[in-house]
This record gives C-alpha cells, structure tokens and sequence, in this order.
C-alpha cells in the first residue's frame, strides 16, 4: 500500500507590482492585502519553522509600510498613523527574534569577508555561542508572551483597516513618491556628513520604501525600471548587511561572554567596523547614482512611464 506524502505548506501568492487594466487605488488596496494574508499565514500556519516565519512576516509589514507611504496624502494623516504604528509595533514585537537569528549569519560573512585574519576554529567558536543565544532567547519570548497570537490579531485589526481605506480612482501618487524619494535623498546626505548607526538605519529604510515604489511600478517601464529596482536591491542589501553588523556589534559589547578569549577579544570588533566602512563606502557609490535627480524631476519621469503605460493599454483594448 502506498502512502501519500504530504507536501510542504505554501504561503498565498501575492503580485506586488501593478497590472494592466485596474485603477491603481485598487491595486494598492489588493496589494496591501495581500501583504497582511501572507504574514498572517505565516504566523498562524502550525508546525512552520518560526525564524523563515518572523523573517517572511516582517518583510510584509516593511512592503505595508512603504505602500501605505505612496497613499499617505489619500488616505489621510489619522489613518496613515494608525496604520502605519500598528505595522511598525507588530515588526517590532519580532525584532528580537529576528536580530537574534541573523547574528550567526552575520558572524560568517566576516569570516568570509576576512579568512585570514578570522580562523574557521575561531569563528566556529563565534557562531556557536550566538546560535546558542538566539536559541535561549526565542525559547524564552515566545511562549511567555503568545506572542504569534497576539501579533497575528494585531494584523486583523489592521486587515479590517484597509479594508475601509478611502481609495478610490486611477491617478497617480506624486506627492507620497516624492516625499519618500526626497528623504531617501536627504539620508543620504546626512549619512555623507555624520555616519552614524541611527542615521544609517534611518537612511536604509528609506531606501526600501523607495525600492517598493520602484517594484509596484515596475510594469510601466520594465527594462528601466527594473534595472533601478536591482540598484536599489543591491543598495538595500548593503544597508542591510551594515545594519547586521552594527547589531552584532552591540550584542558583543552587550554580552562579553560571546566574545573570543584572551588577545584575541577585540579582534572580532575590529574586523566588523573594517566590514562595515568598506559596505558605506559602497553604498554612497550607489546612492549617488540612484538619488541623482531632484525630487520633482524623478517624480515626474515616473508619471511620464505610468501615463504613457496606461494609455498603451486603454489603445490596446
């Protein structure tokens, strides 16, 4: 007798870009939707392995977060709050388990990065106690808390949220594209003049914002825009790897125990801030080119790609 085998559960599918046909203030309120759906069934599918999970959920409430920022000015400043701190507290009720997750990772890629300078012994050793650390902490926030549960019911709310958002019409969203383009650009700036951990943080999620608004119209312009919206991958992952690092940082410093012993202790500190100057320097090459028009004129190129897009399909039909 043969046993069926069971396959892995799938999450839904989502488009996150816009399609032909369907005004856009649909298509945001379909896109954010869709956004919730997915972290909700990552959160309350049973027996999912919880760090793919939390990573997986928080990326959704980032996407959230960035469209509701292209529909800021429509939906207006009480609901834009509303919804935007509900996302922002459910990212950071899984922050930790996140953070913790990644610190072994992160560990890695500066062994990679520095072979020479960062045993295999000495990292192994590394990795070790902070997959250890992330094992204690995850063990011990999550059961206490039901902390799923309560995040998974935070998003219904929010589900219900959208659901009566006021968006309504075909038009496009100039003035909430081209505030996030503009304090993307700002960031950059100021990372330029004062590199900061706080002022990179702040910069890179900027940057993701700007990459969603990227990624939603990308449909109106694929050649070009696609190749901005890989820019602006590459960019966020540098922010990214940054921001891994500096977390790593601060968790050795925060917990001497996890360190290397005797001389070698502040070596691993040392090759992380190495790691971290040569990941800025890079992204400031790639931020140049991306923040290079002014504000206005990036808005008004992409309103050029989304009218001519539109009326190729209004012909076509």
């Amino acid at each position: 007798m043969r046993h069926s085998v069971q396959s892995a559960p799938t999450p839904p599918e989502t488009t996150f870009k816009l399609r032909p046909g369907h005004p856009f203030a649909r298509e945001v309120r379909r896109i954010l939707l869709e956004q919730v759906d997915r972290a909700l069934w990552q959160l309350t599918t049973p027996h999912l392995p919880v760090d793919p999970a939390v990573h997986d959920a928080r990326k959704c409430f980032k996407r959230i977060r960035g469209v509701l920022r292209l529909v800021r000015d429509d939906i207006g400043p009480e609901r834009f709050a509303q919804l935007n701190a509900l996302f922002r507290d459910a990212g950071r009720a899984l922050s930790d388990i996140r953070t913790s997750a990644v610190l072994g990772e992160t560990l890695t890629k500066v062994h990679e990065r520095y072979p020479d300078q960062l045993s295999e012994d000495e990292a192994s050793r590394l990795v070790a106690r902070l997959q250890a650390h992330h094992a204690a902490l995850r063990d011990d926030v999550l059961p206490q808390a039901r902390l799923f549960e309560q995040v998974a019911a935070e998003l219904q709310r929010g589900r219900a949220l959208i659901e009566q958002l006021p968006l309504h019409g075909d038009y496009f969203p100039a003035a909430g594209m081209a505030r996030v383009y503009a304090r993307g650009r700002s960031g950059l700036k100021r990372c330029q003049k004062d590199p900061s951990v706080p002022n990179f943080h702040e910069w890179r999620k900027r940057v993701k914002y700007l990459r969603y608004h990227v990624r939603i119209f990308s449909p109106t312009w694929p050649p070009v825009l696609a190749s901005v919206t890989e820019e602006l991958v590459t960019l966020s992952e540098l922010l990214g790897l940054d921001h891994d690092l500096a977390d790593l940082h601060r968790t050795l410093t925060e917990h001497p125990e996890l360190r290397l012993r005797g001389p070698e202790q502040g070596k691993t500190v040392r090759l992380i801030e190495a790691y971290r100057k040569e990941l800025e320097a890079r992204s400031f090459s790639i931020g140049l080119r991306v923040y290079a028009e002014k504000p206005d004129d990036f808005v008004r190129r992409m309103r050029a790609y989304w009218r001519a897009w539109r009326d190729e399909w209004d012909d076509g039909r």
